[in-house]
């Protein structure tokens, strides 16, 4: 199969999906320009920018970045790799920066991406060097949703509201629950593991199927759980357009059968009642215990505080950004305890995060042997089936708990974005957002 062609990985209408989609090098060089190179990336979250100066590094499908605010309190978005020789000209988490200097040779570019000093600049290059055409590539556009940053290099792709589409829906049960926003916990855990990226964005997408036999060891030794007392079974998945994806359970009080304590139940409950008069009962009463994806690698747990991000490291590897999300009125007790919940769950010792890594890390090689290569893998449950699941308010395609339609819905997006060739690709030495010549492309930044 040519790896120009995504649509031959994916046959959606046996519901099939090629073992070559999550080990295939060629394939993985591919997806770095067509899915990553065009949709919009999630990047960090205003709460992380105090000041102006401040900066967060992060990647864009392959590419280092640095987050940085501006004087005016917009974001810009700068290529981690110096004009010169390419070296990383911040190697730091996060920080405050009045300009970011290359160690190897001393180039020097302000926060906006401007190159401002160069080392013996007379004597090494005279007058022939023109320093506006050698600053920091900047990501083209930078726009915010709910305290959530975002950037793509893609100058044509729709505007950042309309990518997300109707999963705003459900990003604002988790992002602004009362009206009040929600901030991000200080710090971000990152690790590494063996898999594919999208091996774990699909799960997160709708794979509420796999909990009763991957974690049910986790399930069984949560407070207040015994073995009579069964997982529930009645839920939704709604697959969108643009190939997100949400899953959840239903039936339940999880705050009182995870044992958290009644200070944290009551003001949980109160929070419910508020977000009913903010969001509306659907939202309020029925999306609590969700899962998502926001294609292409955003993912979201509502339960468990959290939103990571899945960089690709290679078509068998990945590093995950994982931050803790809490409501902004939460007062100290309640934060403290949810963020424990989120690390003891999915941080990267978490028991469910150990589960899953385990599972993604033996699945990451199953395209190598010259036998199971030429295996497609099964995507057809809960296919041509009629949903029984209610939520009419629900936006999107409602289906039952058991489901593959969410993770159907996100390989028809990534098959959509594979069958057309990035323009990067036609082209010698050019990239997205950089020119021929060079110079920083400006950055512009909107909030909804």
């Amino acid at each position: 199969m040519d790896p120009r062609q995504g649509r031959a990985f994916v046959d959606g209408e046996r519901t099939l999906v090629d073992r070559a989609v999550f080990s295939d090098p060629a394939l993985y060089q591919q997806e770095l320009g067509r899915v990553f190179a065009r949709s919009w990336l999630f990047l960090a979250h205003e709460t992380q920018f105090g000041r102006a100066g401040d900066f967060f590094t992060t990647f864009m499908g392959a590419d280092p970045v640095i987050v940085t605010r501006q004087r005016d309190g917009t974001y810009r978005v700068l290529l981690n790799s110096c004009r010169h020789r390419g070296m990383r000209v911040c190697r730091y988490d996060s920080g405050n920066a009045k300009a970011f200097t290359c160690p190897y040779h001393g180039w020097s570019y302000g926060t906006d991406g401007t190159l401002i000093a160069v080392p013996e600049e007379r004597a090494a290059y005279g007058e022939r060097l023109d320093r506006s055409e050698w600053g920091l590539a900047a990501v083209p556009r930078v726009e915010t949703y709910k305290g959530l940053v975002f950037g793509t290099w893609d100058t044509e792709i729709p505007p950042l509201r309309e990518y997300l589409g109707d999963v705003t829906y459900f990003l604002d049960v988790l992002l602004d629950p009362d009206g009040q926003g929600a901030v991000m916990v200080p710090g971000v855990h990152k690790w590494r593991m063996r898999g594919n990226w999208k091996l774990a964005a699909e799960q997160f997408a709708g794979d509420t199927y796999h909990v009763a036999s991957t974690h049910l060891s986790a399930v069984l030794a949560e407070p207040g759980r015994s073995d009579e007392a069964p997982m529930p079974t009645t839920g939704f998945q709604v697959a969108m357009s643009g190939g997100h994806g949400i899953g959840g359970l239903d039936g339940f009080d999880y705050w009182r059968t995870a044992g958290f304590s009644e200070e944290v139940c009551e003001w949980m409950a109160g929070l419910a009642d508020r977000a009913e008069r903010h969001l509306g009962r659907p939202r309020a009463r029925d999306a609590v215990f969700f899962h998502g994806n926001v294609f292409p690698n955003l993912s979201l747990l509502f339960i468990r505080s959290n939103l990571r991000i899945w960089h690709p490291k290679g078509p068998d590897a990945m590093e995950v950004y994982s931050w803790a999300v809490v409501p902004a009125s939460a007062p100290p007790a309640v934060r403290r305890a949810l963020l424990l919940d989120y690390q003891r769950h999915f941080g990267p010792s978490g028991t469910w995060e150990q589960d899953d890594g385990e599972q993604w890390h033996y699945s990451a090689g199953s395209g190598d042997g010259f036998i199971a290569r030429g295996l497609p893998l099964h995507y057809r449950m809960g296919h041509e089936r009629v949903p029984q699941a209610s939520f009419p308010d629900f936006p999107g395609s409602v289906d039952d708990v058991y489901s593959e339609a969410n993770q159907r819905c996100f390989y028809e997006r990534w098959s959509e974005l594979m069958a057309v060739p990035h323009p990067a690709e036609f082209r010698d030495g050019a990239r997205p957002g950089i020119g021929t010549a060079g110079g920083s492309v400006d950055a512009q930044v909107v909030a909804p």
